[in-house]
Formats: structure tokens, sequence, C-alpha cells
């Protein structure tokens, strides 16, 4: 078993960082629905009607300069028919008229989503097709957390903001399913900030280039030129947890922002804002009897069974966010516009506790043990500026924009056992520092090519060349130093930190090009054909293309499909990752020191190490759309997602044969090693289907909706050895059993959601009800049963109830209340042995999108002007 895949890991840390000691693999599920509450639960969503994805807002122009309403208008309701700048570059393309299937989320939808301040847990709230999976307690994964489109890992689909591809985070995700990914952190963008939000359901490559394998979320910032608005709200964790049969009240989060637009000229404008977050940790971490899990199990050791001594929930957080949108007519004709966003981010994560006896323990510093507190300083910029004009028959949009991320781990409540007495308690232990700066050149413009045709040609072609850096810098020597005292481990518990030799400072370059056409050839046929070439420095050239079709059969009615290739270059920092690190061997019985090394190292290489290759994919998608009446639509979309080559981490590959292997050749001190590599390939399948509909009620609008998404992944091919792995020990395998059953299971084969949102002249009503569908993941337990041939345990669906009401004091001034999870689910436990919970300390598995946190209620406080 690799122990690498486990939630509870203290670190996280990106490329370089390290696991620690902290994470033997332990999931964690939890308590199942009550009967009765389920009840309840399904009593209420159908008398709510259906309930995710609404469609309003104003429609968009091109990105980046969609024209503002003024603040505080009411969004119309267009649903399907609204304007989408995302899946066509044709400037009147509607959600309906789309030859692709795309969800449009408008500000009102946005807003009620948002009640925890997470831009990731709105969309998931939204969609049915995102997940947005908690790995809490697991030190870079306290600070980011990447979302899930159709299953698919978080670095398979594309962010932009106002229609410019967003940066992605400096540090690698190593604790979650998709363990070796490097995801946009969507956390970073400021929720105040966001007008309305486009998601394309759809592999997009050739449009838009690498990462769009699922598909495309883009996030329009907020543009009314005149009038503002602000907010206060408090919310907090009410739960009943049954692990300790207690009533916990925590999670407190306070959130506090403005916006404000002031207008430049006759239809200018310059929109800015801020946001403070402040978000106290919460704890679902049971009793435990782990003292027997200490080295040496001493008496001390064993007296703190019973108590709660680890940590599992959310860490606490501190967010403050900036950011600004402008329009600026520099003459007839020609826009200069801009857009930025500012993110700093400070959180706090929790390790394993370290027993009084162990020899992690210094008992100078810590008599009674200790737990080990990561800390993440993150700082997220983006800044984008062009100018958008028209000249000889073109539409021209010249662009630049700079993306970074950086990212600061320190730890405190620590110590490095090698030091003894003479340790600090506080450690640096590396940061890392992504860049990426590019620029644009995008024209379009529609062509009559004198064919007696319905409509004109819609052109876009364009350039873009990007130059990204990666650099991690090492810790203090401290964090990784191998003290006098030998029998103690070295370096910082919860780290060690990264060593000066093990530092990486990097870059490459990417150049591209595109052309994207679409051209109606009567009142029924779109056609569509989109190809892109890119070169990259590092990874040579690559080719991809799409092909599109929409045929209405009648004016309510129409098939639409696609096929298209996608190409997605490993991330920079995935080849630049390197660490070593104190953890838990594969049955969790003794602590070894693991290297995890990039696939360029030597010592990688001699175990079969190869050079990455990019991931390749193809998709292939059909679907329809009805609206049999013009207040109700009904959308369903079929898709096959096959993926050639995927980036994955491997197990940790250690035994007698390869400590023996590596004391031959010097390298005695470590005990295993473990790299990415292009193991996979992978086919998912799935369905979407999306009802909306319309109607007065009271004096106001309802609006009903429903949304499913079904998603299986397959493995197709596995590549699980190497001439050079098998010379060492013929035994080992680069992908254990349960890591492999994890990135078939381990995301839920279906989400449901259902709802209904009534806005009258005074109140407002929200019920939004959501199903995760049953998942499976590997379990500790020996004793549990075999599934597919691994001691796994079946997690069965979950339903969480979010309700809100919201009633107008005043014209300008609202008030809500509102809960999310109101009936206070969890998943269901994890089996309650020993080797599953870790003694009863991690009683329920991170893995369900639900969470672990229970009921969150909250009250919030706008005003417009």
């Amino acid at each position: 078993m690799n122990t690498r895949h486990h939630a509870h890991s203290p670190l996280s840390l990106s490329l370089s960082l390290l696991r620690s000691s902290d994470n033997p693999p332990r999931p964690r599920p939890r308590p199942r629905l009550r009967r009765g509450r389920l009840h309840v639960a399904l009593a209420c969503a159908l008398l709510a009607g259906m309930a995710p994805p609404s469609r309003a807002e104003a429609p968009a122009a091109q990105p980046g300069v969609e024209q503002g309403r003024g603040q505080g208008e009411a969004a119309p309701r267009a649903g399907i028919d609204q304007v989408t700048v995302v899946g066509s570059r044709a400037r009147n393309r509607t959600v309906f008229d789309s030859s692709v299937p795309i969800d449009r989320f408008g500000a009102r939808e946005v807003a009620n989503a948002l009640a925890s301040g997470e831009v990731g847990a709105a969309l998931q709230n939204l969609s049915p097709s995102i997940n947005f999976p908690r790995i809490e307690s697991s030190g870079a994964s306290d600070s980011v957390r990447g979302i899930q489109l159709r299953g698919l890992a978080p670095d398979q689909v594309l962010v932009l903001i106002n229609g410019k591809r967003r940066h992605t985070s400096a540090v690698l995700d190593t604790e979650s399913s998709f363990a070796g990914t490097v995801p946009v952190d969507i956390n970073s963008i400021p929720p105040g900030a966001i007008d309305h939000i486009e998601i394309l359901r759809d592999g997009a490559g050739a449009q838009y280039g690498s990462d769009a394998v699922a598909g495309v979320i883009n996030i329009v910032l907020k543009n009314a030129k005149q009038g503002g608005s602000a907010s206060v709200s408090y919310g907090l964790n009410h739960t009943d947890f049954a692990p300790t049969k207690q009533t916990l009240t925590d999670g407190q989060t306070k959130i506090v922002n403005a916006d404000y637009g002031v207008p430049l000229g006759d239809a200018g404008y310059f929109r800015f804002g801020a946001e403070t977050r402040r978000r106290s940790p919460t704890e679902r971490a049971g009793p435990s009897d782990a003292g027997w899990t200490s080295w040496n199990a001493t008496p001390a050791d064993l007296a703190l069974d019973g108590k709660v001594l680890f940590k599992s929930g959310d860490s606490k957080q501190n967010n403050d966010y900036l950011f600004y949108n402008t329009l600026l007519p520099l003459a007839p004709g020609v826009d200069a516009y801009s857009f930025a966003t500012l993110n700093q981010r400070k959180s706090d994560g929790s390790a394993y506790f370290r027993f009084p006896g162990d020899p992690s323990n210094v008992p100078a510093l810590y008599p009674q043990g200790y737990r080990p507190v990561t800390k993440g300083d993150k700082t997220d910029l983006s800044v984008v500026a062009g100018v958008r004009l028209g000249a000889a028959g073109w539409n021209w949009d010249l662009s630049g924009r700079h993306g970074g991320d950086k990212f600061r781990y320190d730890l405190s409540n620590s110590a490095n056992a090698s030091l003894g007495a003479q340790s600090p308690t506080s450690f640096h232990l590396a940061t890392f520092d992504f860049q990426q700066n590019a620029l644009n050149a995008d024209l379009s413009r529609e062509l009559d090519l004198g064919l007696g045709l319905a409509a004109p040609l819609n052109l876009a072609v364009g350039l873009e060349y990007l130059r990204e850096t990666y650099r991690s810098t090492p810790g203090d020597a401290a964090s990784y130093a191998a003290g006098p005292l030998t029998e103690a481990p070295p370096g910082a518990q919860a780290g060690p930190g990264l060593r000066p030799a093990d530092a990486f400072d990097g870059s490459r370059k990417v150049r591209s090009i595109y052309a994207d056409l679409e051209q109606e050839l009567g009142r029924q046929l779109l056609v569509g054909a989109a190809a892109r070439y890119s070169d990259y420095s590092d990874f040579g050239s690559a080719s991809t293309g799409k092909l599109s079709a929409r045929y209405k059969f009648t004016d309510t009615f129409l098939l639409r499909g696609s096929l298209s290739n996608s190409f997605r270059a490993p991330a920079l920092v995935q080849t630049g990752f390197r660490f070593a690190t104190l953890n838990f061997n594969s049955d969790g019985s003794a602590l070894q020191t693991a290297a995890l090394l990039p696939a360029s190292d030597g010592l990688a290489r001699r175990f079969g190490a190869e050079a990455l290759k990019p991931e390749k994919s193809s998709n292939l998608s059909l679907g329809l759309a009805w609206k049999p009446g013009p207040a109700t639509s009904v959308t369903l979309d079929a898709y096959r997602i096959r993926i050639k080559d995927r980036i994955t981490r491997s197990s940790d590959l250690q035994s007698e044969a390869v400590s023996a292997y590596l004391a031959g050749i010097g390298r005695s001190d470590i005990q295993s090693v473990a790299y990415l590599a292009n193991l996979l390939d992978t086919t998912s399948d799935g369905l979407d289907v999306v009802l909306n509909h319309e109607l007065n009620l009271a004096g106001g609008k309802l609006n009903l909706n429903a949304a499913l998404n079904l998603n299986r992944t397959t493995l197709d091919k596995v590549r699980q050895s190497s001439a050079a792995l098998a010379a060492i020990d013929p035994s080992l395998t680069l992908l254990t059993d349960s890591g492999l059953f994890r990135i078939r299971n381990a995301s839920p084969g279906s989400k449901l959601i259902l709802g209904a949102d009534w806005q009258g002249q005074r109140w407002g009503l929200l019920a939004r009800a959501t199903r995760f569908g049953a998942l499976k993941d590997f379990s500790y337990d020996q004793e549990a049963p075999l599934i597919d041939g691994v001691h796994a345990q079946r997690f069965g669906a979950v339903w969480s109830l979010d309700l809100e009401a919201q009633y107008k004091l005043s014209k300008q001034l609202t008030l809500a209340l509102g809960g999310n999870n109101v009936l206070d689910q969890y998943p269901d436990r994890v089996r309650q042995t020993n080797n599953a919970t870790y003694g009863g300390a991690l009683p329920y598995n991170f893995v369900n999108p639900i969470g672990v946190n229970g009921a969150y209620f909250y009250a919030k406080l706008s005003y417009t002007f």
C-alpha cells in the first residue's frame, strides 16, 4: 500500500517539498444520513423543485469588455438564450445555439452559492459536473485545493478570467486522489469580483490551448460602470459529531467585501473592490487509542489513549483580496482594457501527533508529545492589459498578461529530534515561485463567401508567446540537518525542509498559433472547425484540432456534437520537483526516508524513470437541446474522453531488495524512491442532463432546475514496471493495487442537484438539494471485503440540503439567512478498526466531496448604492 495517497499526510508540499512521517495512509468517511433526516431532505428537494445551474444575466460581449448593468438591477432571466463567450468566438452565439454544452450562471446564482466564500465550493454547488474535494490537515493542501470537472484531474480543466488564461499554482498536489497534479488555485480569485461564470463541458485544446481536456471555466468579472455594493457576513459550523458524542460549534467565518464602479466617458468604466475573509479551523478528529503506533509504545504514550490528539478538518485561514476591471475608450472603435486580481492567504495546517516516547520527540521540549503545525503563506497575482480595435476589416485584440503564484512553507510547534534539546521549534521549509508571462494577438472577422449562405463565416486567428519560470528555494539549515543524535530521525518533523542540492530553477517558452471558424450552412446547420499548433522549448511541437456541428430540426430542438483532440504538456512544476522525507513504509509499521525525485534524476533513472511526455487526449460528445416552451429547456449530452500517458506519482518503491541496492550504490541515507511518470491510459464516459423551468408564482419568479452527471473512469493501460526496476526487485510495481483502485473509484459515479430559486419584490427563497453518489476507497483494514481484488469499503450516497431566505429591508439593503448542509449530513464512517481509522483518530474518509464539517449556517447583510 502506498502511504502517499492519504489525506492526512501533514504535507502536501509542491515540487520539492515532502511528505512527512505525518501521514500514514488513513482515509476517513463519516456517519450516514439518519433515515428521518434523509426523508426530510428528499421531501424538501421535491417541494423545492429542481435545482442547480440556473442561467441568467446580461449578454456577454467580448471577453473582458462585457457591457455592464447598473448595480442592483435585476438580471434578465433568459436562461438558455443567454449569449456566451466560451465555446464559440462568434459574438452572438447563445447557450442554446452552441454546438457544445455550456452552463452559464448569473450573478444571483453565483452569490447564492458563495456562502462559505470559496469559489471552488460555489462551483461544486452550481454544477453537477464539478467536485471540490476537501483534503484537510495535509500541509500545502490546507492552502491550495483543485477542482475536478467530469471526474478528471484538477490540471485537466482550463480556467479563464474574462476570456484570458489563468496561471496555475506553484505547489504540486501530493495528497489527493490525483497526486502529482498542478491545479489552478481557484480560490485565489476574489469571490466578490465575479459577475457570472461560464462552464464549457467539452474538450477545447484546439481553441484555448493546453489543459482544456475536460473543459473550460470562464469567470467574468464585474464591470458595471457606476454604483457599488458592500456586504458583511458571518457563518459557522454547528454539528452533532458522533465520534465524540459532542455538539461542536467552530469554523467561524467572517467576510467583508465592497466594490464600486466609476464611469470613464460614455462607455468606459473602472470597477474595483476589496474583500477579506477570516476562517477559524474545524476539528473532526476522534479520540484515539493510537499509542500502539508509537515506535516503542511507552507507558507515557499509552496513557494518552482515549484523547483527541490528532487534527482533521479545515485549517485556520486568512484571505485578503483586491481586484479591478477597467475599459477606457481611446478613440472611436479603439478601447484599452485591463483587469487584475490579488490574493494574499495565510493558512495553518496540522501534522500527525508525535508521542512522548517516540524517537521523533525531544522530551526536553515536549514532555507530553506534540503535534506540528504547518504554515502556508501564499501570494497570487494576475494582471492583464490590452487594446481592442478595428482595422483593415478585422477586430483586433492585443494583450499581455502576467500571472504569479508564490508559496512559502513554514512550520511551528515542531523539532528536529536529531539536534536534541538545541533544536529550534519553528522552521522555514521551502519557498516555491511560479511565474507566467504572455503576449497575445487575437483577430476575428465575418467573411461573406459569396455562396448565398444564410450567414457570413465567423473567422478567428491568433498568436501567443508564453514564458514560464519556476524556482524552489531551500529551507533553514536546521529544517533538513542530520544532527549528532543518530538514533533520532533527521530534519524537522512534518518536514524536513528542502535542501540546497534539491532546489530547482527552470524556465520554458511556448509559441502557439490557432485558427477557429464557424459557418451556418442554411438555417438549420452550423459547422465549426479549429486547429492549433504549439511549440514547446522543452517538449517539442504538437498540433490539435476540433470539429463541431449543430443541426436544428426546429427552432426549439437541435442535435449537437463534437470531436477533438488535446495536448497537455507536463507543467513546469512537475518537471522540477524534488524532495526527501521521513514517512511510513507500505504497511505503516515503520518509518523510512523516502525520496521523491524528478524523472530526469540519475537515481530515478536507475529505477526505470523516463523523461515525462505530454498527455494526449481525444474527446467525443453528442447531445441534444430542446425548448418545449419559452421558459423551459432540456439538454442531454453524452461524452467519452480518452487520455493517453496520464502523469501520476509512482508508489514508494521500497523493499529489502531496494534497501540493499541503495546501500550498494552508497545511498543508505534513503530507503525508498518515487517519481512522476506517464503511467496510465484511461477512458472516462459520462452523461450530463440539465433541465430548467421558469414560471410566475406569488408575485415573483420561480426558477426550477435539475442537473445530473453520470461518470465512470476505466483504466485502459497501466505501465507497471521496467527492465531497470525488475533488475532491482521484480516483485515491485510502479503503482499499487490500492492506488489504482482509488483512481478508478474515489470520485462519485453520479451527482444530482435539485432546487428552486424564487425571487419576489421583497423576498427571495432558495432551496438546493445535492446528492453525491456512492463511491469506494481502499481500506487499511485487512478484514475489509475484497472489491476488485483490493480490501476496500463502499461509501453510500449522501444528500446535502442548502436553504436561504432573503429579505429587502429597503431598496438597497438586503438581509440573507441560510445554511449549507442544514441537515448536518456526513459520509459513512470508516470501518471502526485501528488499522482503518488510526486508532479512531480519523473516523471519516476525505474523498467524498460533501466534506467532513457538517452543517454551516450564515447571515449576510448586503448594501447596493
